[in-house]
């Protein structure tokens, strides 16, 4: 399949996202890959468990909201979880995590072979890694991120609120099956807020991770709106309710538009898979007999990935 035909289903897919009525939050918070990369000798068994890991993830998520899977043995192990945020409608997580899927692969997984990386979305969550990593609450990749924009009403009041709301989030969580969301609005600023713990993060390890985003946002206000992105959680303020309070499946023409926009974007994920795949064998072939060779594959993820 040409560049263009490739390109060409990309935008028809952004176009669906853009016109569905629905919200997957399918909104990038953070990208992070490791810079660890397989050995030559192993690229092609770490690229072919790769393949299998993330072909396996989408079934369990589709039943059950979240997704853990293992393939490969010893130093090629490919380990890999998902979730999406419990408020979300079955729809809307099945959206947000295709095109997490998709966009993982700018960790370059099949070029470099890239052993790790981790994808947040507002909506839903991918990591891949080269060890279990399941029931991981706190790592050194840890971060915050805040808003660009400042709140334009009474700051102090704003920060004491959101302040307020994160730690009332991270105490309900860790009793409510890993999740929590709600918002406070004294004096008129009201701030909006959710917490989630992953499906293996739990118990007193919820509570550990969940503290750590408390003290991380506390450098965030007054922004209008602040993330942490823990390995084991997530939390986020806003002075835009941005989670739901209903996740019952949307109207017929609701589950219509999100179901092509799902069958879109499976299919350009798989096509872009098997594009990278054979690209990646052949790279091989031809390096062999031609060192220094410039290989179409870099050129092709420049212009799908490239803001």
């Amino acid at each position: 399949m040409s560049k263009n035909c490739v390109l060409l289903l990309l935008l028809t897919l952004f176009f669906l996202v853009k016109t569905a009525h629905s919200d997957p939050r399918a909104t990038e918070a953070a990208l992070m890959c490791t810079n660890e990369t397989a050995l030559m000798a192993d690229r092609q068994t770490f690229v072919a468990n790769f393949l299998a890991t993330m072909d396996a993830v989408t079934p369990q998520i589709a039943v059950q909201r979240y997704a853990a899977v293992v393939n490969g043995t010893g130093n090629n192990t490919v380990y890999a979880f998902g979730e999406c945020m419990k408020d979300l409608s079955k729809q809307d997580c099945d959206v947000c995590f295709a095109q997490c899927k998709t966009q993982i692969l700018r960790c370059l997984p099949f070029q470099k072979a890239t052993r790790g990386g981790r994808l947040f979305y507002d909506g839903c969550y991918l990591r891949y890694d080269d060890f279990n990593f399941f029931n991981q609450s706190l790592s050194a990749q840890d971060t915050s991120v805040c808003g660009g924009t400042g709140f334009g009403g009474n700051q102090s009041v704003f920060k004491d609120n959101a302040l307020r709301l994160v730690r009332n989030l991270s105490l309900v969580a860790p009793k409510n099956d890993g999740f929590s969301v709600g918002f406070v609005g004294q004096g008129n600023e009201t701030v909006y807020g959710l917490a989630q713990c992953w499906e293996f993060v739990n118990g007193s390890a919820c509570d550990e991770c969940l503290a750590d985003t408390v003290e991380r946002i506390g450098s965030c206000p007054p922004k209008a709106e602040g993330r942490v992105l823990n390995a084991g959680c997530y939390l986020r303020y806003s002075t835009q309710k941005f989670y739901s309070n209903n996740t019952s499946t949307a109207g017929n023409g609701g589950r219509r538009g999100l179901a092509i926009i799902l069958a879109v974007t499976s299919a350009v994920f798989a096509v872009v898979l098997s594009i990278f795949s054979v690209a990646f064998f052949t790279r091989k072939k031809i390096l062999k007999r031609r060192k220094g060779t410039e290989v179409w594959l870099e050129v092709l993820i420049d212009s799908i990935f490239k803001h």
